[in-house]
C-alpha cells in the first residue's frame, strides 16, 4: 500500500511523493530497461569523478523537480481559494436586525435516533450582525451566548 501511494501522481503537486524524494521515476520489476552509470571501467580516479557527476546531477535535478512542485502547489491553493470565494459569494441572504429567522438544529443530522426529527429549531430574532456570516441571536428577551453562522440560518 505503501508503494502504491508513493508511486501515485498527487493532483496538487503533479509528481509521485517517489520521485520528490529520489529524483527519479520507480522502476517497475515488469520494465528492466535500467541505464547503468558508469560505462567506462571504474578506477579510483574514475570512480570519484562519477560519484560527484551523479551527485550534482541529482541535487540540479531535484532543486529543479522541488521548484516546479512548489509552483504547483501555489497554482493548486489559488484554485482552491477562488473556488472557495466563488461558493461564498452565492450566498446572497443577509439578515438585518429584527428579522425572525429558524436556526438549524446540527444534532439532528448527526444521529440516525433522531432522523424524524425537525431539522430547524424554533425561531429566533437576529439581535447583532458580527463579522464574516455570523449573527447573534435572541429568542424571547434571552440573548443566546453562541454565535451562529448564516449558513445555519433561514428566513422564517
Amino acid at each position: 500500500v505503501l508503494f502504491a501511494y508513493q508511486t501515485m501522481k498527487q493532483n496538487t503537486i503533479q509528481a509521485t511523493l517517489f520521485e520528490l524524494v529520489y529524483s527519479r521515476t520507480t522502476i517497475l520489476p515488469v520494465k528492466i530497461e535500467v541505464k547503468t552509470y558508469p560505462t567506462e571501467p571504474i578506477t579510483k580516479e574514475n570512480f570519484q569523478r562519477t560519484l560527484l557527476r551523479r551527485t550534482y546531477d541529482l541535487m540540479e535535478t531535484l532543486e529543479n523537480k522541488w521548484q516546479k512542485t512548489a509552483d504547483n502547489i501555489q497554482k493548486s491553493q489559488k484554485k482552491q481559494k477562488k473556488r472557495h470565494n466563488h461558493q461564498l459569494s452565492d450566498k446572497p441572504v443577509k439578515f438585518r436586525i429584527g428579522n425572525k429567522v429558524l436556526l438549524h438544529c446540527t444534532k439532528v443530522e448527526k444521529q440516525w435516533s433522531r432522523k424524524f426529527d425537525p431539522k430547524w429549531d424554533r425561531s429566533f430574532h437576529i439581535e447583532e450582525i458580527l463579522r464574516n456570516g455570523a449573527y447573534k441571536l435572541r429568542l424571547n428577551n434571552k440573548i443566546l451566548t453562541k454565535a451562529a453562522h448564516r449558513d445555519q440560518l433561514k428566513l422564517y
